[in-house]
């Protein structure tokens, strides 16, 4: 006998907030399995921040190529060094250290160094081109946290970006720049960068609406940032597909997502 049609949505609903993500996350490679990631000491944090605060572009460059010219990979010099530089100057702005301007402008430096050595961080891997494509953006929240969620949503680009991926960049899920491309352009995953736990009400009803008029409707929703790295159970609320822990593994669970989606239909 067929189930209502109001019994087979909330049906449908119940396997995309709760099944699907528990299978992602039960199926996905342990956390564990993951290396640890050496990272720079606060100290040495703090010292490239002053870099990036006093605008010395030279000095930057020439201390993460010196990072490269003893057999330290980008990759390694990312996580280890530019994403602990990222929080630390998050955490001068937040404690009142340093103003809201100069913050900013530093954490758009770090993008710029991230763009500067985004040919050679993608021969590090050379992987060929998988037809995927990703669509980032940040989560609802306090828009003064906007410079740290780039750098992250740029990081997150240029790890996608080496593994495949071709990558597009909305920050904002308010402007109508965000529904026309998911309405006009094909994606199969969409990311969302969260800094904090404190509009998740928002962030599922972004979720909801990206499934509703996205032009795929197998659509992967992945969520990352500090708010799911501290509580990872939170994608479950939201109705998000899975979360992103390490930057290095974006793609595999991406195309670890999609590959659960398209099994389902």
């Amino acid at each position: 006998m067929p189930l209502p049609s109001t019994r087979h949505s909330e049906l449908n609903a119940a396997i995309e907030a709760e099944i699907i993500p528990r299978l992602v996350m039960a199926h996905a490679p342990a956390l564990e399995r993951v290396p640890a990631i050496i990272t720079a000491t606060q100290q040495e944090a703090a010292d490239f921040a002053e870099l990036v605060l006093d605008a010395d572009d030279g000095r930057a460059v020439a201390c993460i190529q010196s990072h490269r010219d003893h057999g330290e990979t980008l990759e390694r010099i990312y996580l280890d060094l530019l994403v602990p530089t990222a929080n630390h100057l998050r955490h001068l702005w937040a404690d009142d250290e340093r103003d809201f301007a100069d913050v900013t402008l530093a954490l758009w430096r770090l993008q710029q160094l991230l763009r500067h050595f985004s040919a050679a961080f993608s021969a590090e891997l050379a992987v060929a081109p998988t037809g995927l494509r990703v669509l980032l953006t940040t989560a609802p929240g306090d828009r003064r946290e906007l410079g740290h969620m780039m750098f992250g949503l740029v990081l997150a680009g240029e790890f996608f970006r080496r593994d495949g991926f071709d990558t597009w960049i909305e920050p904002d899920t308010a402007d109508r720049g965000f529904v026309d491309a998911l309405r006009t352009q094909w994606f199969n995953v969409v990311e969302f960068f969260a800094n904090s736990d404190r509009k998740l009400d928002d962030l599922a009803s972004n979720i909801r609406m990206v499934r509703r008029e996205s032009s795929n409707q197998d659509i992967g929703v992945l969520v990352c940032g500090p708010a799911f790295i501290e509580r990872p159970e939170l994608v479950l609320l939201v109705g998000g597909d899975g979360v992103v822990s390490d930057p290095s593994r974006e793609a595999s669970q991406a195309r670890h997502v999609v590959s659960l989606l398209t099994e389902r239909r």
